[in-house]
């Protein structure tokens, strides 16, 4: 690939600020194959665009000659004791969530897993030092904003109660958790960081927080920090909705009936694009993974289906009601299922994956 080639192709994942393409551009015409990592939270139940869009994604790198690792957060789950807080059972949902990406097509021959916990324990100077001098040159009160933002999040989608300082489980490091995440981008020492793919709101702070460190950094390292596309919850709710309803998003464990009533009760307001979950689904999901999407003809009638091959000329027809909302959702549902068919085969077909996905049912929340 060319170097525009290239840039195009790392740009299309998106950049944090318009500062950063000039940056990037500059790292690509210096390093072939740049180093890049992607943040991953261990989880049993895969939000899709972290089994999806984080694979077309690092495949991207992969085809613009990065060297992508992608970093496992164990450490993290461990200290907030998720499933026990047992690393061995976070390594174990760790390695599903692998057994997801290889089924989804990620291309292995150009990636490599890390664990956080692994990287920590092999540089536990340099990672505490680097905490610390992430916390001496942030204020208590910045501190305390990144986590009221984090609390606010889950008070919203959780509804926890008001009062945070009251709670057992609220313990002192999480105050303290922005500069040990902020440390954790900065240790590997990459080129490029892809933050978590899901939707935890943390992890933008962190994003914040790793800029404005890096700022004041003279020399040393200064990752380029993509920003991916998030996905829109399905069902019309609240800015952040409610993630306690499994039906607020597709999950790469849900079955083809599950998968049917989550897309046909999605919220698809007619002539309407902006903010539409159908429409976005289909934009970062079906169109990357097929290049293009077929719309089956109306129910009662056979045959009739259309084929666009370009986003925008779909939401054309969306927009002016030339396309219905009916026909978006069963358009979605058909693409859904036949990306989940194939994940399947691979969980089906393979003794060590099958033995993973079934090991997850008690993790579940």
């Amino acid at each position: 690939m060319s170097l525009d080639e290239r840039f195009v192709t790392m740009r299309s994942i998106g950049l944090g600020s318009i500062d950063e393409e000039e940056e990037l551009r500059v790292l690509l015409e210096k390093k072939v194959a740049p180093i890049c990592y992607v943040w991953c939270d261990p989880s049993p139940s895969v939000h899709i665009s972290q089994g999806i869009m984080m694979v077309l994604n690092v495949n991207k790198m992969v085809k613009a000659g990065c060297r992508v690792k992608i970093l496992m957060a164990d450490w993290f789950a461990h200290i907030h004791n998720r499933f026990g807080g047992d690393l061995n059972d976070i390594r174990t949902i760790g390695c599903y969530m692998i057994e997801v990406w290889k089924a989804a097509g990620l291309e292995l021959n150009g990636v490599e897993f890390v664990w956080l916990s692994d990287e920590i324990n092999r540089r536990p100077h340099e990672y505490w030092t680097l905490v610390m001098d992430v916390a001496r040159n942030n204020t208590l009160g910045r501190m305390i904003r990144c986590w009221d933002k984090t609390f606010e999040y889950a008070l919203t989608v959780y509804g926890m109660p008001a009062d945070p300082y009251d709670r057992p489980d609220v313990v002192a490091t999480m105050i303290f958790e922005p500069c040990m995440q902020c440390a954790a981008v900065l240790l590997p020492k990459a080129d490029i960081w892809l933050l978590s793919m899901d939707h935890d709101e943390d992890l933008e702070e962190v994003r914040e927080l790793t800029r404005e460190y890096c700022k004041d950094m003279k020399g040393g390292n200064r990752p380029i920090i993509l920003s991916h596309n998030k996905l829109p919850n399905l069902i019309q709710d609240d800015e952040f909705g409610n993630i306690g309803d499994p039906a607020w998003a597709i999950f790469m464990e849900d079955g083809e009936q599950s998968l049917s009533v989550k897309v046909r009760k999605a919220f698809c307001p007619g002539k309407v694009a902006q903010g539409n979950p159908c429409l976005e689904y289909i934009r970062h999901i079906v169109f990357p993974w097929f290049g293009h999407c077929e719309v089956p003809g109306k129910e009662e009638k056979s045959g009739g289906s259309r084929t666009f091959h370009k986003v925008e000329e779909l939401i054309s027809d969306f927009e002016s009601g030339a396309l219905h909302s009916a026909e978006v959702k069963r358009a979605l549902e058909e693409a859904l299922k036949k990306i989940m068919k194939t994940l399947g085969a691979h969980f089906a077909g393979n003794s060590k994956a099958k033995h993973l996905a079934k090991a997850m049912c008690e993790y579940m929340i």
